[in-house]
């Protein structure tokens, strides 16, 4: 079996600029049920509100804000970031130490095209990588397609 692109490079580098092009990805942000305990506490608010106020949706099973393509994040702020970045999601903390990503080398690079803090900045070994993945698979997120 061929060793995923992470452990063939014995880990990889990034280091979080901050410049937001993940927020403004199109797709769902998941909120397992932890994110979804820990985004309410941020807000001061029950889970229930949470999901209510911020029109989260089911999708597949988790809930998620699930934004039409084009609009960013309605966490992100273009000049103060992440509005819940204390209470935000694994998805969001793991990034980009997704499997979809890290797998493939040609995934990997597609990514690092839009995102500035990728190959530069902390390594981030194996181990760290796989802690991040299984982190996103232990809390049911569901796995996306190769970039």
């Amino acid at each position: 079996m061929t060793k995923p692109y992470y452990e063939t490079q014995n880990g990889l580098d990034f280091t979080c600029t901050r410049c937001g092009r993940c927020c403004e990805r199109p797709g769902p942000v998941f909120f397992s049920d932890d994110d979804l305990d820990r985004a309410a506490a941020f807000e001061k608010i029950t889970p229930k509100a949470f999901v209510k106020r911020h029109g989260l949706i089911e999708v597949d099973g988790i809930h998620a804000l699930d934004l039409p393509d084009g609009t960013p994040c309605s966490f992100f702020d273009k000049l103060k970031g992440c509005q819940i970045y204390e209470g935000r999601p694994i998805q969001c903390k793991t990034w980009p130490f997704w499997k979809e990503v890290v797998t493939r080398k040609d995934s990997w690079n597609r990514a690092a095209e839009e995102c500035p803090g990728m190959n530069q900045g902390e390594h981030h070994t194996p181990t760290e990588i796989r802690e991040a993945i299984d982190a996103c698979k232990n809390q049911g997120l569901p796995e996306g397609d190769a970039w």
